[in-house]
């Protein structure tokens, strides 16, 4: 997923398409693969290293993906293909289907004269309820609650990452 976006980034900026080299270690019935990808001449290394040379492939795209949306004329195109493709509406439903829980529940609620109406959507995850920003399309509006979902998740887990680094007298 991350990687077709790194991809779909590269065609919308005229850059060349990202190309990735990979480290692989470890004996051949359990081997670890590292991965990094080069975007625009810039080097992307996945953080950890994984199981699957797919799985670390991925990991580099998505901190390539992370760094440039967090920079200057680049963030606001990152973070458009981010969101017009959808991605954190499929990322809220395979995180809560690889932790066990119920699929993403939309409700949205249209407001506003008929020939200029305004979607409002909540999404529900985890006994948790997450409002996005009002849209002029259903749609949008579901994406712009997924991404405060989404947003939202990643927080705790640094927090909660963060705490148990703590209390570990780490």
């Amino acid at each position: 997923m991350y990687k077709n976006q790194l991809q779909e980034l590269a065609q919308r900026s005229c850059f060349n398409l990202p190309s990735y080299a990979c480290i692989r270690e470890g004996p051949d019935h359990a081997p670890r693969f590292k991965a990094t990808v080069n975007f625009n001449g810039e080097n992307f290394e996945s953080p950890t290293f994984c199981t699957t040379l797919r799985q670390a492939e991925h990991a580099a795209a998505e901190i390539a993906l992370n760094m440039l949306s967090q920079r200057g004329p680049s963030r606001a195109l990152a973070a458009r293909v981010l969101d017009e493709t959808g991605v954190y509406k499929n990322l809220l439903q395979e995180t809560a289907h690889r932790a066990g829980l119920n699929l993403p529940i939309y409700t949205t609620v249209r407001s506003g004269p008929g020939h200029v109406p305004i979607f409002s959507c909540t999404v529900e995850l985890a006994e948790m309820s997450f409002a996005g920003e009002p849209a002029k399309t259903k749609k949008q509006a579901q994406k712009n609650a997924a991404m405060t979902a989404w947003s939202a998740l990643k927080q705790c887990m640094h927090l909660v990452i963060f705490l148990l680094f703590f209390s570990r007298g780490f």
